[in-house]
C-alpha cells in the first residue's frame, strides 16, 4: 500500500511545495471576514466564551486603568464568575492574555481556534501516511482542512478546536508507540491524550476506543502486562481527573456538570438516529462516511482495529450524549478527522490499482485536477458562506438596549442566544427564561416545570422583562398572557418589547 507515487508531485520539492499552499490556503480562508462578530456559528457557545475571556481580561487589569469605567470592570467579572464551569477555560485564558497585548478585539480568538485546526492537519497527515500512504495522506489532509463545514466550525470561539488538534496528535503518538513500542512514544502518546481530555472531556471517547483497539489488536493480555500501557492510561486521565475532583468535591465549580447529559430513553426513539444522520449529513455528507467504514475495514488488521476503535468510540460518545449529538452540530466535530483517518487506505488502494493504468501521466494528471476543482468548489462555498451574512452592526443595537435598561439594572428575558448578545454588547445584567427546548429537555429528564411558580420565583429581584424573540414568546402563550396581563410596558421599538416588573398592574 506504500506507493512512491503521487498524483500532485512526483519529488520531495514538489511534495513539500503542494503541503505549503494546502496550508496557506487552509489558514487564509479561515482569516476570511475576520473581523465580523462570532454569529455564524453557535453563537451562543462562542459568546459563553467571549464573556469569560473579556472577565478575565478585566480581571487582569491593573485598577489604576483610567480608561476603563469602575461599573464596566465589575459587571464583567461579574458575568465571567457566574457563568458555568463545564471545561478548563484554557482557550479563553489565552485570548484573555493575547487582549493585554493587542487590545479587546474579538476576532483574536479565531486567529487561535483556526491555528489550532490546521496545527492539527500536520499530525493527521503523519498518522494518514503511516496507516495508508501518500495518496492516502494528501487526501485525507485536504478532506480534513477544506471541508465547508470544518472551515466555519474551527473559526469558532469554543474549545473544541484545540481539543480536535491535540486529539489528533494523541491518535499519531498512540499509532507510533504501538509500531515502535518505545518508552518515548508512551509518555508523548500519555501526555497528549491527557492534554486533550483536559482541554474536553468528551475527548476520551475516541482516544479510548482507538487505545482499546491496538489494545486488543496486541492482545490483552500482553498488553495489561505492559507497564507502558499503564503509565499511558494514567498520564491520559490524570489532568482531568485532578480537575474533576478539585471542582466537584472541593470548589463545587463542577457541581451541575452533569445534569440534563445522559438520556438513555432516546435509544428506543427512532428520530433520534434520524436526526443524528441528519446532523452528519450536514457536517461530512453520508457518503464520506460509508467509504470512510469501508477504508477502515480494508486497512489491515492492526490499522483496522485502530480505526474501528476510532469509530467505535464516537459511536459510543454519541449514545452517551444522544440528545446533544443529535441537535448540536458542533458535538460531531470529531467525526471530521476520523472519516479522513478512515477513508485514506481507500485512497491507497484505488491509487494502486490506477498505477497499473496508462498513460499514467494522463490518470495522474486527471485526477489531480479533479481533486483541485473539488478543493476549489470546498474553498468556493466557504467563502460565500461567510460572506453572506455580516454582523457588524449587531452591536450598536444591543448597546442602544443596554442603555435602555440602565446596564446595571437585573432583567430577565427571551433574547438571542441565551441573553448572551445583550450581555455582552450591551454590558447587561440579564438572565434568560426558558426557550421551549429547554422545557423538552426537561420533559425528557422527568422534570415537570410549573411554570407559573417557576416565573414568578424567577423574576424576584428582577426588574424588566425584555423580548427581542418575539416568536419565542408566542410559543408560550401562558407566559405571554401573564406578561401582558400583569405588567405594563416599559419600552417598545423596533425589535424589542420591555417589561417592568417593578411595577405590576
Amino acid at each position: 500500500m506504500e506507493n512512491k507515487k503521487v498524483w500532485f508531485f512526483g519529488n520531495r520539492i514538489s511534495l513539500l511545495i503542494t503541503l505549503a499552499i494546502v496550508f496557506v490556503a487552509a489558514i487564509g480562508i479561515r482569516l476570511y471576514d475576520l473581523t465580523d462578530m462570532p454569529l455564524d456559528f453557535n453563537a451562543n457557545r462562542q459568546l459563553f466564551s467571549a464573556l469569560k475571556a473579556r472577565g478575565m481580561y478585566y480581571a487582569m487589569l491593573p485598577a489604576s486603568a483610567a480608561d476603563v469605567p469602575q461599573w464596566q470592570r465589575e459587571m464583567a467579572i461579574s458575568q465571567w464568575k457566574s457563568m458555568a464551569t463545564i471545561e478548563p477555560p484554557v482557550t479563553e485564558t489565552l485570548v484573555a492574555l493575547s487582549y493585554r497585548v493587542f487590545g479587546l478585539h474579538l476576532w483574536i480568538s479565531r486567529i487561535y481556534t483556526s491555528f489550532f485546526w490546521v496545527l492539527g492537519g500536520i499530525f493527521l497527515f503523519l498518522l494518514a501516511k503511516e496507516i495508508s500512504s501518500l495518496d492516502g495522506a494528501v487526501v485525507a489532509l485536504l478532506f480534513y482542512l477544506f471541508l465547508p463545514f470544518g472551515i466555519i466550525a474551527s473559526r469558532s470561539f469554543q474549545p473544541d478546536p484545540l481539543m480536535v488538534f491535540l486529539m489528533i496528535a494523541g491518535l499519531w503518538a498512540m499509532y507510533r508507540w504501538r509500531s515502535s513500542g518505545t518508552w518515548k512514544w508512551a509518555l508523548t502518546a500519555g501526555l497528549l491524550n491527557g492534554a486533550a481530555i483536559f482541554v474536553k472531556n468528551v475527548a476520551v471517547f475516541p482516544l479510548l476506543g482507538a487505545a482499546v483497539g491496538l489494545v486488543l489488536e496486541r492482545g490483552l493480555r500482553e498488553s495489561i502486562k505492559d507497564r507502558q500501557t499503564w503509565i499511558l492510561a494514567i498520564l491520559s486521565a490524570l489532568p482531568v481527573g485532578l480537575y474533576t475532583l478539585y471542582g466537584v468535591l472541593i470548589s463545587g465549580s463542577l457541581a451541575s456538570q452533569f445534569n440534563l447529559r445522559f438520556f438513555p430513553d432516546l435509544w428506543k426513539d427512532g428520530g433520534f438516529y434520524i436526526r443524528w444522520k441528519g446532523q452528519l449529513d450536514g457536517i461530512t455528507g453520508f457518503g464520506p462516511i460509508v467509504l470512510a467504514l469501508i477504508g477502515a475495514l480494508l486497512a489491515g488488521k492492526r490499522k483496522s482495529a485502530f480505526l474501528l476503535g476510532l469509530w467505535a468510540g464516537y459511536l459510543v460518545f454519541g449514545m452517551t450524549f444522544a440528545y446533544h449529538i443529535s441537535t448540536h452540530d458542533y458535538y460531531s466535530l470529531p467525526v471530521i478527522p476520523i472519516v479522513a483517518l478512515s477513508f485514506s487506505p481507500l485512497v491507497a488502494l484505488l491509487a494502486d490499482r490506477l498505477e497499473q493504468v496508462q498513460p499514467a501521466w494522463l490518470v495522474r494528471t486527471s485526477l489531480a485536477v479533479f481533486t483541485i476543482l473539488v478543493c476549489g468548489v470546498y474553498l468556493w462555498y466557504a467563502r460565500v458562506d461567510l460572506a453572506r451574512s455580516d454582523y457588524r452592526e449587531d452591536p450598536q443595537f444591543w448597546w442602544k438596549l443596554g442603555e435602555k435598561l440602565g446596564h446595571t439594572n437585573p432583567a430577565i428575558g427571551l433574547t438571542q442566544d441565551y441573553g448572551a448578545r445583550l450581555a455582552y454588547w450591551g454590558w447587561q445584567d440579564i438572565s434568560s427564561w426558558y426557550y421551549s427546548g429547554d422545557l423538552n429537555i426537561r420533559d425528557l429528564a422527568g422534570i415537570n416545570v410549573n411554570l407559573s411558580d417557576r416565573f414568578a420565583d424567577q423574576i424576584k429581584g428582577k426588574k424588566f422583562f425584555v423580548v427581542t424573540q418575539m416568536s419565542k414568546l408566542d410559543s408560550q402563550p401562558e407566559i405571554k398572557a401573564t406578561l401582558y396581563n400583569h405588567y405594563p410596558i416599559y419600552d417598545q421599538g423596533n425589535g424589542y418589547l420591555i417589561f417592568d416588573l417593578t411595577h405590576p398592574k
